[in-house]
Formats: C-alpha cells, sequence, structure tokens
C-alpha cells in the first residue's frame, strides 16, 4: 500500500484567491511497480477489504524524473525535450553528458544506496544511536 497525495485549489471569498491543498489516500498497488515521487492515477474501490485501503493503483503516468510533454508526447527535462537537449549538444560537441537511453532504471540501488523508498524525517536531536533515514535540520 502507498500514501498517496492528490493536490486541489480552494477558493478563499475574502481573498479573492486560490490556495493548494491536497488529501491523502491509502491506496493498493496490484502491478507493485510504482515509487516515490512517481505520478499516478487512482481508482476507488468499489468493494473495501480493508478500511484504511480505499483507492488503488490503476496506472503510472510517469515515473519521477520522466515527465513527458501531454501534447508532443517527448519527455521533457526543464523547459526543453530530451531531442532539443540532443540537437544543442551536437551543435556544440558536448560530450559526457547525462544519456537517458542508456541511463539504469531508477530504483537499482534500493536497499543498498537509495533510501528514497523509506519515510524520511527531520532530526531535531541527536541521539547515541544514528537513524539513516534522519535529515539534519
Amino acid at each position: 500500500a502507498h500514501k498517496v497525495q492528490v493536490p486541489y485549489f480552494v477558493f478563499d471569498n475574502r481573498l479573492k484567491a486560490f490556495f493548494n491543498h491536497h488529501q491523502e489516500f491509502i491506496a493498493s498497488d496490484p502491478s507493485n511497480e510504482s515509487k516515490t515521487g512517481d505520478v499516478v492515477v487512482i481508482q476507488k474501490i468499489e468493494n473495501m477489504v480493508q478500511k484504511e485501503i480505499t483507492h488503488f493503483i490503476s496506472e503510472t503516468m510517469y515515473k519521477c524524473g520522466d515527465v513527458k510533454d501531454p501534447i508532443s508526447g517527448e519527455y521533457v527535462v526543464g523547459s526543453r525535450t530530451r531531442a532539443q537537449m540532443k540537437e544543442i549538444e551536437e551543435l556544440y560537441g558536448a560530450t559526457g553528458n547525462f544519456d537517458y537511453e542508456t541511463a539504469p532504471e531508477r530504483g537499482r540501488l534500493a536497499e543498498t544506496q537509495d533510501f528514497t523508498d523509506r519515510p524520511v524525517y527531520r532530526k531535531w536531536h541527536e541521539f547515541e544511536k544514528d537513524d539513516p533515514y534522519g535529515i539534519r535540520n
């Protein structure tokens, strides 16, 4: 089961502006492919087996870091597509830049060096036993 945050806007009549809010759902992942940071599509479960799990992940739109432009269908990095970045590299003769086609899939170092699948929190005090998931403030 994954914790999924769904962002939405709430209009404030007094200030005449929209403010960002989010709601959290617990969703099961039948395919077990989604990881922290992925953008997913969730659907409500009609016959709930557990009280906490109310939704399931029906589709992974894109992985964390792999953002796809909905109009052109190309992957983008910042404001440029990957094809545009490759053209610029060829024009200027850049070598040794990050190659998206040959890069290994995200999550291959899980449980060894990559702790993105673990919940992280801010440390406010130093204890004798160090917790690897605590980030210094």
